[in-house]
């Protein structure tokens, strides 16, 4: 039986191999070849529908990874226009935030001057201009002795110039001389705030209100104050280092101003400022507004 079973193993070795070289002792028609062969025969079957299987499911593999890239790509390249598209849009709304007039500024041209024409009244508000002034990005604005100012096209009415903004989000370690920009604006009348720099022009002469109010952060000191072109008219300091919760200030200021100047928020030139300017809109803003009272 043992020479049996190492007769068999050679046998199939000697087959596998191609190289099967019958004696002649040995009878091919012994129902043990026989078995052997058969045996043999289904393996190689299965071996080469194995193989042929493996050969379909990697190239299927293929198209499939080769599909997926391709839209990979045309994901990407899609991605990158609307990126685009936005980018277009965001500068075109904010030309049109600056050129054109609110619904309330239409519905007051045309009470006031009612006598004017329908062109005249329905004339974009126009913005201002501010001759050699400087803003470097959210930092300070840097104004000269005998800096020139003008509003073109026309005055507004004097009696309905008012603007409330507040900080669209907290800025983290704000640092000396730097501009605060309250972006979201709420109140805009006579559009003379401008959401982009953070700079209130006056547009006539008179006395106006200001008012500011800053959130610092826990362990945070911020001091800020209200400049009037390269004048400061007032300061407050929101103080939380010694506590453990954040603080507010708010700081209010009455003043003549002459019109074409400008009044911006700044932090303090030397103060040391620590932590960061809280604004949650939705739950507490840092805010900065004003109006003319006459």
């Amino acid at each position: 039986m043992r020479n049996l079973a190492y007769f068999e193993f050679f046998l199939c070795l000697f087959l596998v191999n191609g190289v099967v070289s019958l004696s002649p002792g040995i009878d091919a028609s012994d129902p043990v070849l026989r078995q052997l062969f058969k045996r043999i025969h289904e393996q190689e079957v299965k071996i080469t529908k194995l193989q042929l299987k493996a050969t379909l499911d990697q190239q299927h593999l293929s198209s499939k990874i080769s599909t997926l890239e391709n839209k990979t790509k045309t994901s990407y390249s899609r991605q990158k226009e609307l990126e685009k598209t936005v980018q277009n849009l965001v500068k075109i709304i904010a030309d049109l935030e600056i050129k054109t007039p609110t619904t309330d500024e239409k519905s007051i041209y045309s009470g006031r001057f009612s006598g004017m024409s329908k062109e005249k009244i329905n004339k974009p508000v126009p913005d201002y201009v501010i001759h050699n002034t400087t803003v470097r990005g959210q930092g300070p604005i840097s104004l000269g002795s005998k800096q020139k100012r003008e509003l073109r096209s026309r005055s507004y009415p004097d009696h309905v110039i008012a603007f409330y903004a507040y900080l669209s989000n907290s800025m983290k370690s704000p640092s000396k001389l730097q501009t605060l920009i309250f972006r979201t604006v709420i109140t805009n009348v006579g559009g003379f705030y401008n959401r982009h720099s953070g700079v209130f022009t006056a547009p006539v002469s008179g006395t106006y209100v200001f008012n500011w109010n800053i959130y610092s952060c826990y362990k945070g000191d911020v001091t800020s104050e209200l400049m009037v072109n390269s004048s400061r008219k007032g300061g407050r300091r929101s103080d939380s280092n010694k506590s453990s919760e954040d603080h507010s200030s708010s700081g209010c200021v009455v003043i003549n101003i002459t019109k074409g100047d400008i009044v911006y928020i700044r932090t303090h030139p030397t103060n040391s400022l620590r932590g960061t300017i809280i604004s949650n809109p939705g739950l507490y803003e840092s805010t900065f507004s004003g109006w003319l009272l006459k």
